[in-house]
């Protein structure tokens, strides 16, 4: 009851003044000194008193003032999220748990897309490492090689979601490419034999990983492709893509990168007199919110994009308080196709 108590008073209280750590300690039944420490060191509290914290910030809606907090400390708590120029195709899924997981370890965030060359895109991520106020830095972009932002010169912790890791293993699910074998062979069971790739650009490993996948399944099964198209991720590049599938009468399956792509050759297609699928199979890869949408319905990859997220953030929290981040590859649920109206047999 007396818990009970301090929510209903911090609710009143609400209306004119914001909670405070102590409403949350009374709330938890701690300490003000363990709401402090969750808010540093999470790792270092119990399990049942991690939870009861976690809960009474819930319940209270409690925004930490971060100012204040970083004035006392000399500490920052403002992370940046790094997301690709065309940000309209980047997974919103995923930042969403970054950002989430952020928020709940006290940090305020800001998302800067990085855009132009290859050395103006070096150049902002040398600039954002050399700010003075910020904690640290999560991208969503592969690093600008040889350039000192590659070498972190700055001191500011970093994390590459969907890179590689010091063996060259492919980190998270974003890099894995396994799912292309499994799109592959699904499009040869309903008969295809002639295939196109629309990939996304060199510079990711999940599209060099998705085109090496492709490119071995089709070796392997005795397929054939019939070119590979480099895009970057929009359906604009999908649509140059599919222009050129059209000219190519003996493709019958399409397997694109993302699904922006994938619309955009569905498109093109349309326009070339193609029907999908009763001329041509698109496979997509993302399942966006809007593929079970579409006419016809995109069939897809399904990835946990939110847990990416999550765990690409916690990673940065971890460097960010110099504990010890998990060194094996990212684990998550493991990619599951989804089949829609997209896909069918081979044309007769």
């Amino acid at each position: 009851m007396a818990q009970e108590a301090v929510a209903q008073e911090a609710v009143t209280q609400g209306k004119t003044k914001a909670p405070t750590i102590y409403d949350v300690a009374a709330l938890a039944g701690v300490s003000h000194q363990t709401v402090s420490r969750y808010f540093k060191a999470p790792g270092g509290l119990k399990p049942a008193t991690l939870e009861r914290v976690e809960q009474a910030l819930a319940e209270l809606h409690y925004t930490p003032n971060l100012a204040a907090r970083s004035l006392r400390s000399r500490e920052h708590y403002r992370v940046v999220v790094v997301v690709p120029e065309a940000s309209l195709y980047f997974p919103a899924r995923m930042l969403n748990g970054a950002a989430a997981a952020a928020h709940s370890a006290g940090y305020r965030v800001d998302v800067v897309a990085i855009e132009g060359t290859a050395e103006a895109r070096a150049h902002q991520l040398e600039t954002l490492l050399g700010g003075e106020d910020i904690a640290g830095i999560l991208s969503f972009v592969p690093r600008p090689k040889g350039s000192p932002a590659a070498r972190q010169s700055a001191g500011v912790p970093m994390v590459v979601a969907g890179e590689y890791d010091n063996k060259m293993r492919a980190r998270g699910s974003l890099a894995d490419g396994a799912a292309a074998r499994k799109i592959v062979e699904h499009l040869a069971s309903l008969g295809h034999r002639n295939f196109f790739h629309v990939a996304g650009p060199t510079a990711w490993p999940s599209a060099r990983n998705r085109r090496a996948v492709y490119e071995e399944t089709v070796a392997e099964l005795g397929l054939v492709s019939l070119g590979v198209a480099v895009g970057d991720w929009s359906p604009a590049s999908g649509y140059a893509a599919g222009r050129k599938i059209a000219a190519i009468k003996e493709v019958t399956a399409v397997f694109a990168a993302n699904d922006q792509m994938a619309i955009g050759v569905i498109r093109a297609l349309h326009e070339h007199g193609l029907a999908v699928p009763d001329d041509v199979s698109v496979f997509g890869w993302d399942d966006m919110a809007e593929s079970s949408f579409l006419i016809p319905t995109l069939s897809s990859v399904h990835m946990d994009l939110e847990a990416l997220g999550v765990r690409s953030m916690s990673e940065l929290i971890a460097r960010i308080r110099g504990q010890q981040p998990a060194t094996e590859a990212l684990s998550l649920a493991p990619m599951e196709l989804v089949f829609r109206e997209s896909t069918a047999r081979v044309r007769a």
